[in-house]
């Protein structure tokens, strides 16, 4: 008998968020990877935006630049924008497919982490993601054929995200990066976020810069419940807060952030009636 779910996740942002043709692509994440600065000892864990390259590509490739190429594994923890649930989804098929090839799932893991309280294998809410489809061609680029562990992370109630943590850290092994996917302030009224009036381009970053330097303040100081304060007492629009609070409360003792890239749309595009904010952080192991 045949199964019947599909076994390749077939991409969903090729020609529009990122180049279709295979040889562009490879050359597009190439050039990104370079100009993303040498790798970083001890790298652990990055946290990366998610929009079309075109916007934050420079800013995310710093990130897995930093990270450098030496890792069998990643996992890869993703906001959900299109689906609404409680705790994380898995995604229970063999492998991505982008213009690059096929990214490989590692089966094992997901079964592990299906067996997690509120982790659900549910292969629908990743058909229209971008956060995480995204972020595969620079890994494909940097870890050519590594597979990858998929993760989309919904709301989070009570003591979820340290479960979450909890179930994540055995898989946080030496040749295994974790990635956060996750944009920052997302301003303007298509936001619902109006901290300012958009009135200048000048008032309006200077009020995002000083919302985003609060968050990365607490994300580079490892600082979780601090974290997850600021954004309830700002209401500072980070889609990634519950992956990255994931990623905190699963860190080590030990571990250090460090701030490797910060810019926004605004910079790019002039708009400052709506802007999203783009920062790449590396979470290393402390020397000793």
């Amino acid at each position: 008998m045949s199964d019947p779910l599909p076994r390749v996740k077939e991409p969903h942002l090729a020609g529009r968020w990122y180049p279709a043709d295979p040889v562009e692509l490879a050359d597009l994440a190439r050039r990104l990877l370079d100009a993303g600065g040498p790798s970083r000892p001890g790298v652990l864990a990055i946290v990366v935006p998610h929009a079309a390259y075109q916007y934050s590509g420079r800013t995310a490739a710093t990130g897995f630049a930093a990270a450098g190429a030496a890792w069998r594994r990643a996992v890869i923890l993703a906001p959900s924008h299109f689906a609404n649930f409680r705790g994380a989804c898995v995604l229970p098929m063999t492998a991505y497919r982008t213009p690059l090839g096929f990214v490989p799932i590692d089966q094992e893991a997901v079964a592990t982490l299906a067996r997690t309280p509120r982790v659900q294998a549910n292969p629908a809410t990743f058909m229209r993601e971008h956060a995480l489809e995204i972020e595969l061609p620079l890994w494909q680029t940097l870890a050519p054929g590594c597979p990858i562990v998929p993760l989309l992370v919904g709301a989070l109630e009570g003591e979820d995200a340290a479960s979450l943590a909890a179930a994540l850290r055995p898989l946080l092994a030496r040749d295994t990066l974790v990635v956060v996917s996750s944009d920052l302030v997302h301003y303007g009224r298509r936001f619902g976020y109006l901290p300012v009036p958009a009135t200048d381009a000048a008032t309006v970053a200077d009020a995002i810069r000083r919302l985003d330097e609060g968050a990365l303040d607490h994300l580079v100081a490892c600082d979780a419940d601090g974290f997850t304060r600021y954004v309830e007492e700002t209401g500072a629009t980070i889609c990634g807060r519950s992956p990255i609070e994931v990623l905190l409360r699963a860190l080590p003792g030990g571990v250090r952030g460090e701030k490797l890239a910060y810019t926004t749309s605004l910079e790019l595009t002039g708009d400052y009636e709506h802007s999203v904010s783009y920062a790449a952080v590396a979470f290393s192991a402390a020397s000793v």
